[in-house]
Order: C-alpha cells, then structure tokens, then sequence
C-alpha cells in the first residue's frame, strides 16, 4: 500500500516530529498548519536538521476549522491517514475561548467527519493525561489506567476538557461509520523546540542547563509527574497508525515517572555542572503522577527510550541548535 499522512499542527512542537519521522520512512506526508508564513523557514531549517528527505513533503495551509479549507485540502490528494497534532493550547484557549473553540471541537469534528467522507484508513490524535483530572489523590497511589475516569469537578483547565469531548465526539464517529479513529493520552512531553505553551517548564528543566544557563522548576522537589520524550510520543502515534488492527480506542503514552529531586539527578549525572532549583513553596503539578503504558507497550512493538536517554537527546538538540558540543 502507498501511505500519504496529512499531519496538520505540522510545524509545531510534536507535529513537527511526527513529519521528520515520517520522511525517515520514506511516507510521503501533506505538512499542514494554520499559519505556515510565519514558520515556514524555520520549519524548512528544522527538517535539514534532522538530515530528511524533505522532497517527499507538501507545506500547506489548513485552518480545520473550515469546511472549504478542508475540501481544498483533502480533493483528490490520495489521503491514507491522519494525524492530527494542531491544537489550540491552555494559555491560547483562555485569550480567544472562541476561536479556540473553533479548532479544538469544531476542527476536529471536522476531521472526523473527513474520515469518513474520503475514506482514511485510520486518523490518530493526542488527547491529554489531563483528561484524568488536577489532582493524583483521585485514583491513590497507583498508575492510572485508560479506563479510570474523574468527573468535571477534578478538571481545571478548559483544554482539558475540549480534549474529554474530542473523545467523546470521536468514539460516536466510529459508531455510525465504522471508521477507524484512535487516541494517545501524552503525559509530561518534554523536548527541545517549545514555542507555545503553557508547560514551558518541560522545556527549559533540560534546555537551560544544556546551555549554561541556571533553571528554577516552578513545583516543590518532591513533585512527581509523568514524562515522555517528544520524538517517542510522535513514534508511538505512527506505530498506531500502521497497525492493521487496534484493540483499543484510548493509550496512556507512559513512560516514566520521577520526582523532582529525580529528575535533578538525572540532570547532574549528564551535566555535572548543571544548575537545578525549585520552589519548594509553589503548588505541584495539576496533573496525576503516574501512567499505566501497558496497554501501548502491548499494542506495538515500538518501547520508548529511558527518561535519561531521552533527557540526553534533548540536551545534544540544545547544545547542536546553539553550536556547542554535544556531550557523550
């Protein structure tokens, strides 16, 4: 079978990575977002960085949330799957709700009316461990599996929210049309490249000390979270992609789980001189501590790297991006 993947958020934060991934493999991949001028070349530079084949890629403007847009978009370009990456994040839904709005529910009701109407073998989108509420103290001490469920009295951020109605709107899709639809539950994605977010944290934990530069985390040492490495949580959506039959609509993406002070050794042990503090009198994360993979880990073969090596990785893409050496 000849694949075509439409990535739409394609230049952002994970978009981006599940493009270059794709492009690896030799799939050829319609790149979509909403505004491409103004990252078109730093998109560019991005993929010559990964060392791609970038011929194999269209660049293209979609705003989902247009009927037309999408037509012009999906008409007779041969679409095979989806991967649906653009999303309105937390700080963004709470300066414009009703644009937001637009995107997160009606542009993904838009997809999923789009696999069906020009047959798409199957569409994959990020939900959120934020589905599970604010707060571990939920489900007690113990990994959260897919089929916990908190109600809205746990929820704090409308994002969070959207995406529990995303999966809502997707499983009634599969319903009427027998379509096939799946979503990952990311934890703590972390990586080098945040531009827009309201978790820039879990850039600048690993990108500060790569530079030089001291970091002050803004929860108390003893935090925990759950965290996977970006270019993991892009691999784990195109292992789903390509799996004939899923057994499964929902996947928590794991994939480890650290403290604070954890983490900082981590930190230490790949850079002895990093700087690392926190603020011991901030709240912790809003979100639950730790993951059940197991589902994921069974569905595809695909196992993420260790927290450290992927710690690593984003160091080396820090220090690459700002030309110092990488460390061994």
């Amino acid at each position: 079978m000849n694949y075509k993947f439409l990535v739409t958020g394609a230049t952002g934060f994970i978009g981006k990575r599940v493009v270059a991934l794709l492009l690896q493999k030799n799939i050829e991949v319609v790149a979509t977002d909403i505004n491409i001028e103004a990252i078109k070349e730093s998109f560019v530079e991005y993929l010559k960085f990964k060392d791609v084949n970038d011929k194999k890629h269209l660049l293209t403007e979609l705003d989902i949330s247009s009927n037309k847009n999408i037509e012009e978009v999906f008409s007779n370009a041969n679409i095979t799957h989806i991967i649906a990456c653009g999303y309105q994040m937390s700080n963004m839904i709470d300066a414009d709700p009703i644009r937001a709005s637009e995107i997160n529910i009606v542009g993904l009701a838009n997809l999923f009316e789009s696999v069906a109407k020009y047959k798409i073998k199957r569409m994959i989108f990020p939900s959120s461990q934020s589905v599970y509420g604010n707060t571990q103290d939920i489900y007690g001490n113990k990994a959260v599996h897919e089929d916990e469920y908190c109600g809205l009295q746990h929820q704090s951020f409308t994002y969070a929210v959207m995406k529990l109605l995303n999966e809502y709107m997707g499983q009634k899709y599969i319903t009427k049309y027998g379509i096939s639809i799946a979503c990952t539950r990311p934890s703590v994605v972390f990586g080098y490249g945040r531009k827009r977010s309201s978790l820039m944290w879990a850039e600048d934990f690993a990108t500060l000390p790569a530079l030089e530069k001291p970091v002050q985390l803004p929860f108390p040492e003893d935090n925990k979270d759950n965290f996977i490495y970006v270019e993991d949580c892009a691999e784990q959506m195109i292992h789903l992609s390509f799996k004939e039959n899923l057994n499964h609509y929902t996947y928590n993406t794991g994939s480890e789980t650290v403290s604070g002070l954890q983490l900082k050794s981590i930190l230490k042990e790949l850079i002895p001189s990093a700087e690392i503090s926190f603020d011991n009198n901030a709240k912790y994360t809003p979100f639950i501590d730790d993951q059940d993979d197991s589902r994921i880990r069974k569905e595809i073969s695909f196992v993420p790297r260790s927290l450290k090596e992927g710690i690593k990785a984003h160091i080396n893409e820090a220090r690459k991006n700002n030309n110092l050496q990488e460390i061994k």
